[in-house]
């Protein structure tokens, strides 16, 4: 037996976990591209290949039934996170712009002014 194939056996629920993960297009993007060099093998008669693919094409449907069968939405990819990440950050500071605005009294600036001292003898010398 393999290495390949004897890692894969070992770490099949860690693998399958992982491919619950992907989105489901990429999932059946990774099958098809499966079931090419299944048929490649096939052709070259390299049987510890035909193998280890069928191993993986098992580890890809089961990841995909898993997922349909416990409703796992797609993880989101990096650029939707920061897309979202934008989206609250504006959310929160428009939420606290409305706070402000509502404490705001009528006739008084919404932030206070800093008052300058009167006299430059006030402040403390630098030296």
């Amino acid at each position: 037996m393999s290495i390949r194939i004897k890692d894969c056996l070992d770490n099949h629920e860690a693998y399958v976990a992982t491919l619950t993960t992907m989105p489901d297009k990429e999932l059946a993007k990774k099958l098809d591209l499966v079931h090419i060099q299944m048929e490649i093998a096939e052709q070259k008669t390299n049987t510890a290949a035909l193998e280890l693919l069928e191993i993986w094409h098992h580890q890809i449907i089961e990841a995909r039934i898993f997922k349909a069968e416990n409703r796992i939405a797609d993880a989101p990819n990096e650029m939707e996170l920061a897309i979202a990440d934008i989206e609250t950050v504006e959310a929160q500071s428009e939420q606290r712009q409305e706070i402000l605005k509502d404490l705001a009294l009528p006739g008084r600036p919404a932030s206070p002014k800093i008052k300058k001292p009167q006299d430059a003898e006030s402040q403390l010398p630098l030296f």
